[in-house]
Parts: C-alpha cells; structure tokens; sequence
C-alpha cells in the first residue's frame, strides 16, 4: 500500500489560512455552520454513535459537533503534522480524546475499531478510481457501523460549471473534481456500503453533498 505520510499538503501557514478561512466572513460562516449540520444529521440518524474517528479533522471545525451529539471517544486525525498542530490549540470537552497522524489510504487502526467515522471534504480530491476504492475499502475495514463522507457531486448550479470539466488523474491528494451523483454511489456500492441517506448543504445551488452510508 501506499504511504501519503511522507507528503503534507498543508505545510507552513496553509493550515493557519485554512482554519481562518472557515471563518473570514460571513458566507463562510454559514457555509461552515451548513456543513456542521448536516454531520449532525448524519449521527442523529447513525443513533448517536460513542467512539468517532474523524478523518481528516484538518483544524477540528466538527468538534462541537461530535461533542454535543453524545460523543464519549474521538480520535482526531490527519495526514497533516501542520494541520493537527492548529487544531490542537482548540480542545473539545469530550472524556477521550486523541490525536493521530493517520494516512486515509492506509489507516493504522484494527478493523472495526471505531463506531462511527467522518471523512469531510477529502474524496473529491481523489481522481483515480483505483485510489478512492482503496480510500472507500479502508473506510469500511475500520468502521463497525457507519461512514459519514462529503464531497463534490452534480445536480446543482454549482456543478454545471464543474461536472464536465477534463479530469487529469493525479495520484494521491489532487485538485478537487466535481462528479455525477450515479458515479459516486456506485462506488459506495461497488465498495459494499449501503446508501442510507445524503445529506445537501445548500441543496439546488452548492456541490456539497454528505452520504451517510452503513457498513
């Protein structure tokens, strides 16, 4: 399998920029609140799961979240050192928590390990097919319940622009791809999930879409 931990692609300042970013205005406030509740959906409808991984936590915007939903054990992870260096100036009042510097395409965990894990905004940087069934695959092997993952899909204002746009397949963590919604769960089928509900952020205009799926 391949290893990413060599590779931080949020280095330096990204992971300060990315972190003030979420918070720099009022539409990115929104956006950001958006996307919180629409995970709050997800473990509403997972049954308020105990033991969370999320995976990549980037600067821990899901952690009031996890926190308020009946969480008891999170494991924080990225890819990034720089990225868990920011996120762990904000600490969530949760009885077991920890850090990890953990790769989504090999994930150091037992199978099975955790209840319940939140994948946001990762895939839709994943233009090789090969690559996001070994993302999806480690997904499942390590989730005893659900899988919570946001990306770009079609069917949207957003997404005409984008869909049908020349895809130049990058290995690994690549510029982001808009995809067609039949695409996408298929693969989540192909991958042996079971489609449970998809959650819009600003259904009819943004290509964010959530896709709680039952392992």
């Amino acid at each position: 399998m391949r290893n990413e931990l060599s590779s931080d692609p949020y280095r330096e300042g990204r992971a300060r920029h990315y972190k003030l970013h979420h918070q720099k205005n009022l539409r990115t406030r929104l956006t950001s609140w958006r996307e919180q509740e629409v995970v709050r959906l997800a473990l509403e409808a997972a049954g308020r799961p105990e033991i969370v991984l999320d995976l990549p936590c980037g600067t821990g915007r899901y952690w009031p979240v996890f926190e308020s939903n009946g969480c008891r054990k999170l494991i924080a992870a990225d890819i990034s050192e720089a990225m868990l260096d920011v996120a762990a100036e904000d600490k969530p009042n949760i009885a077991d928590f920890s850090y990890r510097q953990l790769d989504l395409f090999d994930i150091d965990l037992p199978d099975k390990a955790v209840e319940f894990i939140s994948c946001q905004r990762f895939l839709h940087h994943v233009s090789i097919p090969e690559e996001r069934a070994q993302v999806l695959s480690e997904l499942r092997r390590v989730a005893s319940g659900h899988v919570a993952i946001s990306l770009w899909v079609d069917g949207n204002l957003q997404g005409r622009r984008y869909v049908n746009r020349e895809i130049r397949p990058e290995p690994g963590y690549g510029r982001r791809i808009c995809r067609r919604r039949n695409e996408v769960e298929r693969d989540f089928l192909e991958a042996g999930f079971t489609i449970i509900d998809h959650y819009d952020v600003w259904p009819g205009i943004a290509m964010w879409r959530l896709y709680l799926l039952k392992v």
